[in-house]
């Protein structure tokens, strides 16, 4: 077995050791993540893609500014190298009530075979452009994942596992936090993509997304610890549900390498 296979395990055990660590756990509640997707698939290989994106919560309370409470509009453009390789440039415009975040990302993919499964991996550097004074940030995420595709009547299938881990990159060192947790956010994702037509798919998938941080102990006027401080890991589990249109270059389909829904 090639190290390319035997890496996203030893990856995965790694950061699952670094989270047992964390002193303390909260869960918030379930969210809810629809997308929308329109891909433009070209006789070359390549494709475009555009999406839109909505982030609910199951507390409602949380849905102050209408039926999401986050919104996302994406596009990007993925162009092969060889069948085992592609690069590709993304943007992302993110709002939510007081927070509008363009975040443009640049990203490196590999897949190959092995048994009939097809293993990937992603690296990404994106950028987040924040209105001063905030500080500048950047994202390094690294995704493994695996798939298999089969047909069940007229059915193409294809259950997917992904698991990628993110760190920050801090331009400015905040003032406020000096300590930094050496992976910032993990998400675990588990789906079955079904291919009900050349040009339409549906992919229904559950993720467990954990953000880690460090935060300070809070005092009362007399110096007494209120809150203490240390490690903390957050927790949101996401049910999402991805919807896919694919349009053809001279509009009849042909045969290409298919990527997931989540881009």
């Amino acid at each position: 077995m090639k190290f390319w296979t035997i890496f996203p395990v030893l990856a995965c055990v790694a950061v699952l050791g670094h989270e047992a660590t964390a002193q303390r756990r909260a869960t918030n509640p379930t969210a809810l993540w629809p997308e929308v997707q329109l891909e433009l698939a070209r006789q070359s290989g390549d494709y475009f893609w555009l999406a839109l994106h909505g982030q609910r919560s199951t507390d409602n309370d949380i849905n102050q500014a209408g039926p999401f409470y986050q919104y996302h509009a994406l596009g990007g453009y993925e162009h092969f190298l060889s069948d085992h390789w592609s690069i590709g440039a993304n943007v992302r415009y993110q709002h939510e009530p007081g927070t509008n975040l363009l975040l443009p990302e640049g990203l490196l993919r590999h897949r190959g075979d092995l048994g009939g499964i097809t293993f990937g991996q992603r690296l990404s550097l994106e950028y987040a452009f924040r209105k001063a004074p905030a500080r500048k940030e950047g994202l390094a995420r690294l995704r493994f994942d695996a798939y298999r595709s089969f047909t069940v009547g007229r059915l193409a299938l294809r259950p997917r596992l992904a698991f990628d881990a993110g760190t920050v990159l801090r331009i400015q060192p905040p003032d406020e936090q000096p300590n930094e947790r050496t992976i910032d956010q993990t998400r675990l994702r588990a789906e079955v993509g079904i291919r009900l037509s050349d040009h339409v798919d549906l992919t229904p998938y559950f993720l467990r997304q954990s953000d880690y941080f460090i935060t300070q102990p809070q005092f009362d006027l007399n110096g007494n610890i209120t809150i203490s401080g240390g490690r903390r890991n957050l927790i949101t589990p996401v049910v999402g549900l991805d919807l896919r249109f694919t349009l053809f270059e001279g509009q009849n389909a042909f045969e290409r390498v298919q990527l997931p829904t989540q881009h």
